[in-house]
């Protein structure tokens, strides 16, 4: 439920952003995206729920044309793609957006949050997260909004209990 609910998020911010991108062919706007998952994977899922929700009411205006198992390159060059406009869309993670804006970085501390609810909490935080968004403006991008891949786990062969395990 998550999963759906995190791709729904992302496909209503995409489409928030379609009238400035994408390359006009047929009369059409073609809508590139680029994600590092296979077809299988919700991200990839999330964004075939995208194009059948933009096609299916602006399919006159629109074509969006989907490249999952980083077809175009690693989501950096996604990302690099994207500034030069080759591209309109790239799913990426927040650890390779911190070499176009030193405050992603934060994102990748160990124990940032003290909980789910706390973690949402500041997600949600629109005024927050549209400064986070910003600044990557002067890369020549805009972030459009976050998802939740989960959060990080721990494997072992012996149960971890504390730190020290």
């Amino acid at each position: 439920m998550m999963k759906r609910a995190a791709a729904v998020l992302l496909a209503a911010a995409m489409a928030v952003s379609l009238t400035a991108c994408g390359s006009l062919t047929d009369g059409k706007r073609i809508i590139r995206i680029s994600h590092a998952q296979s077809e299988t994977h919700p991200e990839h899922l999330g964004l075939l729920a995208f194009k059948e929700y933009v096609e299916e009411r602006l399919g006159d205006k629109y074509e969006v044309q989907i490249f999952p198992n980083e077809i175009l390159g690693s989501a950096q060059k996604a990302i690099e793609l994207t500034q030069t406009g080759a591209i309109d869309f790239v799913v990426a993670g927040t650890a390779n957006l911190e070499t176009f804006a030193d405050v992603y970085e934060i994102f990748s501390m160990p124990y940032l949050f003290d909980s789910e609810d706390v973690y949402k909490t500041v997600m949600e935080d629109s005024d927050y997260m549209e400064q986070v968004y910003e600044s990557t403006d002067e890369a020549g991008f805009r972030v459009v909004t976050w998802y939740n891949a989960g959060t990080r786990n721990f494997y072992a062969k012996t149960p971890i209990r504390t730190p020290e395990d």
